[in-house]
């Protein structure tokens, strides 16, 4: 895209932007990243009784679920934390990253019509899905506040690096969703078996179990998942658990790498995207 200011005239071209223009192209339309959330939040609880209440009662029963099963049944320890608190700062990491990567791999085929009849940075739409994420998981958040006080409980000092891991999760997630828009929009085979592999993948990440229960000789490759390490950041920087391990700060640099390479490849492909949405 090409802007001259003093006659206010934009020129589209069919060929690829460079990574800064699309980055400034992006910024131009900023906008719409909450105009396109906020249809989301109308449409997603349109006609429900509960309506935005859902967004309280999902990770309840998520939460009443596993600590039923897991906590209570099986009696899996948590790491010195309640398991009841265990579980929810889990989710809340967990279920941001597969609500970005669930809900933005198909915004392109959901918006299909708009596509087609005008022009925006097609990366807004995953981009706002990810807004949608942050809202719901903020109110995950607020749900853990009772349980910190019947638990006694206390937030960690390192609270003030939260923003830096709900970043890391953010970049995972949309470097995930890149790559999958990319690939999956002429071929969408990918986007039926999407759903199966998140419910799969919540195995490989310590959202409701410690890596402890694994055999010690494989225990190795829950460290170096950069999911894992996702979830494990989320509760350092909440509470005293665990030690910094450098291998966060090796998948965070990395995620800023793969994120910049994803968007770039999705930046080359999206000018295709109307004719196969």
């Amino acid at each position: 895209m090409k802007q001259v200011s003093n006659l206010n005239i934009v020129t589209y071209s069919a060929k690829g932007e460079s990574l800064f223009s699309a980055l400034k192209t992006l910024w131009f339309y900023k906008n719409l990243i909450w105009v396109f959330a906020k249809r989301d939040l109308q449409v997603k609880y349109a006609q429900t009784y509960l309506g935005f209440t859902w967004s309280v009662f999902k990770p309840l029963l998520g939460l009443s679920i596993y600590t039923f099963f897991f906590g209570f049944i099986l009696n899996w320890e948590s790491e010195g934390i309640a398991y009841p608190i265990y579980v929810l700062s889990g989710l809340i990491s967990w279920n941001l990253f597969t609500y970005i990567v669930g809900n933005g791999s198909s915004a392109i085929l959901e918006s299909n019509d708009l596509i087609k009849k005008i022009y925006f940075p097609k990366s807004i739409l995953p981009i706002s899905k990810s807004l949608v994420g942050l809202i719901e998981s903020g109110i995950s958040f607020i749900l853990l506040i009772p349980l910190l006080f019947y638990y006694e409980v206390h937030i960690s000092w390192k609270i003030i690096l939260l923003p830096f891991t709900v970043l890391f999760t953010l970049l995972l997630g949309l470097s995930a969703t890149f790559i999958i828009s990319s690939f999956s929009i002429k071929k969408r085979d990918l986007l039926q078996v999407l759903p199966f592999i998140l419910n799969m993948a919540i195995w490989f990440a310590p959202v409701f179990f410690t890596i402890d229960i694994l055999p010690e000789k494989l225990q190795f490759l829950m460290k170096l998942n950069p999911i894992a390490n996702m979830v494990d950041a989320w509760r350092w920087t909440m509470f005293d658990y665990k030690h910094f391990e450098v291998i966060w700060l090796i998948n965070f640099i990395l995620a800023i790498l793969i994120s910049i390479v994803s968007y770039y490849i999705y930046n080359k492909r999206e000018q295709k995207f109307a004719d196969f949405a």
